[in-house]
């Protein structure tokens, strides 16, 4: 594996009602470099009047990775994106049939001029790394897309863009083709995976275990539709399951919270990662395997993603967790009282549907009978 792309500045902000200003994009690239992401797409060229901007002011970030800027592959779009000399030209091209047909007008033999020339062009006007992006690759032809990615190495591309634009692969027919294109070719291969059946950020990780060297991803899985590749679940994967070191966890939640914040899109505190009650919990059998061993059901500290453990005390505690809260607390319950005191617990918790907070707990004791209150 070579990197990851995080696209949350173009393939994120295209997302229905979604718009960040200069001000957040800045921000949100400071943020990716904390997380040490190795490349970051900064969003269209093309008609983009604050793009210019944007990368000059990105370049002065220190520990900046190489900016992409994405266009189409036609001339114009072409000429207008190295005019402005992003590090990565991630140029697209349609390569199903259903969209070569319905979306262009047009058919094979013209996507496969249309590609080569754009990669021709783009290579006598600029060095930069060029990324030739298949769209909808995950429904066309096989034998055509390893026609068009032969055409392409051929020609000198550095990276072929594998995308499952409407999110259609699982991660078992991802690690195939992956696989097969990595023994057939030599050029950087990437993924671009969408989130439509829930399976983005499992076919990026499949993908890199396949052999490809980059995956996109975004924040939050910030995208079109259901959204694409989360950031924090598969670098998190990555980090945890497979070794890789280079990125730091600690920066994930307020990174996620702050695009959350900027999007106008509510942060789930049960969002894999990065929300705020993952490692929350509520039931007795796990609190007590939580205490004898937090690994019992954490696949990870908290702490690695600056977050915190949380124990709930209502309706699903049990004695060893009431006396571990307890205990923390500041409070030591008789054993003879705490069975007595767990049920009454049992029995609030029910009636009002909600699990006590610390305060909540310690008022309850203190309002307990008499004998329970003299114990706690």
């Amino acid at each position: 594996m070579k990197g990851i792309v995080d696209s949350t500045l173009r393939e994120g902000e295209q997302a229905a009602h979604v718009y960040f200003d200069l001000t957040e994009k800045l921000r949100i690239i400071g943020l990716l470099i904390k997380v040490g992401v190795d490349e970051i797409e900064l969003g269209i060229a093309v008609q983009n009047p604050e793009i210019n901007e944007l990368l000059r002011e990105a370049r002065k970030l220190a520990g900046c990775p190489k900016l992409a800027l994405w266009c189409r592959c036609l001339p114009k779009d072409i000429e207008e994106t190295l005019a402005l000399s992003p590090d990565v030209l991630a140029f697209s091209i349609p390569v199903s049939d259903i969209h070569i047909e319905h979306k262009l007008g047009r058919d094979r033999t013209w996507v496969m001029a249309g590609a080569r020339e754009s990669i021709q062009r783009a290579k006598d006007k600029s060095c930069c790394y060029l990324s030739l992006g298949l769209e909808d690759a995950s429904r066309a032809d096989p034998d055509f897309v390893e026609e068009i990615s032969c055409m392409a190495e051929e020609e000198g591309i550095d990276r072929i863009r594998f995308a499952d634009t409407v999110g259609v692969m699982d991660p078992v027919s991802m690690f195939r083709i992956i696989t097969r294109l990595r023994k057939r070719f030599s050029v950087d291969i990437g993924v671009h995976t969408h989130n439509d059946f829930g399976m983005a950020s499992a076919n990026a990780v499949a993908a890199l275990k396949a052999g490809a060297d980059f995956a996109d991803v975004t924040v939050s899985g910030l995208g079109e539709r259901a959204g694409n590749a989360a950031l924090e679940e598969v670098l998190a994967f990555l980090a945890k399951r497979s070794g890789v070191s280079r990125y730091n966890l600690k920066h994930l939640p307020a990174l996620a919270h702050y695009v959350a914040q900027a999007a106008h899109i509510p942060l789930s505190p049960r969002r894999p990662v990065v929300g705020e009650d993952i490692f929350t919990c509520e039931s007795g059998i796990h609190i007590d395997g939580l205490i004898k061993n937090s690994s019992n059901y954490e696949p990870f500290d908290p702490a690695e993603v600056s977050l915190k453990r949380k124990i709930i005390i209502g309706k699903k505690a049990g004695k060893n967790a009431l006396r571990h809260k307890l205990s923390g607390l500041g409070l030591r319950v008789e054993e003879n009282h705490l069975t007595g005191l767990l049920t009454k617990i049992r029995e609030e918790s029910s009636r009002l549907k909600v699990g006590f907070t610390d305060n909540e707990l310690l008022h309850f004791c203190s309002s307990a009978d008499s004998k329970q209150r003299t114990a706690c």
